[in-house]
């Protein structure tokens, strides 16, 4: 079973295989590192809560060493919008950073 990764409206934006994030196509997109998610060139992209890439205010922010992408993955099954979305402190979606340009993340970070 696909463990996938919804954006904070419901919808899955990707999946989980180990600690790799991929987009719905198998793109790999970033990785969780603790409670942290990064890209692959080591900027930080937001927290890993309830299956979710979201930037929290008690989240620290850092750069951790790059890593070389993992190959691409088959895509996802087809999902819709299966989860009803709780309220989780209204934090915001931050999943968008993963595929961002690396100066609109350094942007974010500031």
């Amino acid at each position: 079973m696909t463990m996938y990764v919804y954006g904070t409206d419901g919808e899955p934006r990707g999946f989980v295989f180990e600690t790799t994030i991929y987009g719905i196509d198998g793109a790999p997109l970033g990785r969780i590192v603790g409670s942290r998610v990064h890209r692959f060139d080591g900027a930080y992209a937001g927290e890993w809560f309830h299956q979710m890439v979201v930037e929290r205010p008690t989240g620290r922010p850092r750069f951790v060493p790059p890593v070389v992408p993992p190959a691409p993955r088959p895509p996802a099954p087809s999902s819709y919008r299966r989860r009803s979305v709780a309220e989780y402190g209204a934090y915001a979606d931050a999943f968008d950073q993963l595929t961002a340009s690396p100066a609109r993340v350094a942007e974010a970070a500031e």
